[in-house]
């Protein structure tokens, strides 16, 4: 098995406890089958501890349990693909699929795969891996060098050079004030246009940029590296992150069964505000639906307007617990960049036509 994907599993006992909360869901499940969706595979550690946990439960002696995986990175799917099928020996009634996918794809994928199935749970962990941000081949790291790239999937062409060689100082500006609620974004990218010009712009290195930041940001004694902020808005621009977060989020009734439940862990404000809206809106009966906006297409901006599409003025379910939960200090010792997640969960109380 490849060892270089060294990852720590975030929030995983409250993510599998609260996706195994399934009492009313046994009453009613007669064919003792579970379809789990984990959409954000990466080391299989939630899966891993889902298939021990079902295999050390008496409520589920007899269930087969089937995973359906979803991950863009390839390297990180051969990896779960090979750490799956030994777990096959700790549960008997356990089987797998895995696909080469970003979970924006996951409606499409599970309607051709699998017609006419429900889900029973589906969680997701929108953070980026560990293997991801340390190894600094893959463009992610302020600290570990490496070519400005920060794709999830490699197979994809634009990467994060691309961007600052070609967007427009206005599309900049917006870019790091929505994605990164960066305070000196109007600053920033001016520097970055003007350097560009003039060819000063550091375009090879992830360290040199990242210094490059600092220096015209100009932060005093701050907290956190000052190009943190700036990393994050070309990342989630490259990977049109909160694109995809909610595009999941608009199919996700569709595919739930009755009593199912789904777990989501965000790691920045602009993730759990999506996820914390959709919620609201499944509670009301209701899905988001993106605005059209007539500017440059950014996945999910800030100042986004939604309208709804009813559906029968009927709650689709209710947020449990609400406002989430957070890693506990233990985990956060343990794990520093637990610090930042939030765990929301939703149970679903009817099933909603596709």
């Amino acid at each position: 098995m490849n060892q270089e994907f060294n990852h720590i599993t975030v929030l995983k006992n409250e993510t599998i406890e609260n996706i195994l909360s399934l009492e009313k869901l046994l009453n009613h499940n007669t064919e003792q089958k579970l379809i789990i969706v984990d959409a954000t595979l990466g080391g299989a550690g939630h899966a891993s501890h889902l298939v021990e946990r079902i295999a050390n439960d008496k409520l589920f002696p007899n269930f087969k349990l089937h995973i359906v995986g979803f991950d863009q990175d390839i390297s990180a799917l051969n990896f779960s693909n090979e750490k799956l099928k030994n777990l096959k020996n700790t549960y008997k009634n356990f089987t797998f699929s895995l696909f080469n996918e970003n979970f924006k794809n996951l409606f499409d994928v599970m309607r051709t795969n699998f017609p006419g199935q429900k889900i029973h749970g589906l969680y997701a962990d929108f953070g980026v891996s560990s293997p991801q941000l340390d190894k600094g081949t893959r463009g992610f790291s302020l600290i570990h060098d490496g070519p400005i790239d920060m794709r999830m999937d490699t197979s994809k062409e634009f990467t994060a050079k691309d961007l600052l060689e070609t967007y427009s100082e206005e599309d900049l500006i917006r870019l790091f004030f929505e994605y990164g609620e960066e305070p000196k974004a109007r600053k920033l990218a001016k520097a970055i246009v003007q350097d560009r010009k003039l060819k000063k712009l550091p375009l090879e290195s992830t360290v040199e940029l990242a210094k490059y930041i600092k220096q015209v940001l100009a932060y005093p004694n701050s907290r956190i590296h000052p190009a943190t902020r700036a990393f994050q808005a070309l990342r989630i621009e490259v990977n049109k992150e909160l694109e995809s977060i909610h595009q999941l989020l608009q199919n996700v009734p569709k595919l739930m069964a009755l009593h199912s439940k789904v777990a989501f862990i965000s790691f920045h404000s602009l993730e759990d505000r999506i996820v914390k809206h959709a919620m609201r809106n499944w509670q009301k009966g209701k899905n988001a639906l993106e605005k059209q906006n007539n500017k440059k297409e950014f996945s999910i901006p800030l100042h986004m307007q939604l309208h709804l599409e009813e559906n029968h003025n009927s709650s689709f379910g209710k947020e449990v617990p609400r406002g989430g939960i957070t890693a506990s200090e233990e985990e956060c010792q343990i794990n520093i960049r637990s610090r930042s997640a939030r765990l929301r969960c939703f149970e679903f109380s009817k099933e909603v036509e596709s």
